[in-house]
């Protein structure tokens, strides 16, 4: 199921714990996906798939691997057109 509103970077903190497993405390803007979360490339791919599947975006390969912290990926993900934060 796609969810069409844009979410809260809290709850955006919760898609992330509840797709990589990770605790949300652990999920700063500041954290790092490969040195502070130990995010491998199977987990990023997942996170992906879970992207276009829940939040109904998809996100290009090439931009994917420049993402390095939760907080850019909040970042572009409130930037796709049409989207404000909650």
């Amino acid at each position: 199921m796609v969810d069409t509103r844009v979410l809260s970077f809290g709850e955006f903190q919760q898609f992330l714990s509840d797709t990589l497993s990770i605790a949300v405390g652990a999920l700063t803007p500041e954290a790092s996906f490969l040195n502070d979360l130990a995010v491998d490339s199977l987990k990023l791919v997942d996170l992906m798939l879970q992207f276009e599947r829940q939040l109904g975006m998809s996100i290009p390969i090439e931009a994917a691997w420049e993402i390095g912290t939760v907080g850019e990926a909040y970042d572009y993900y409130v930037n796709q057109p049409g989207n404000t934060p909650a």
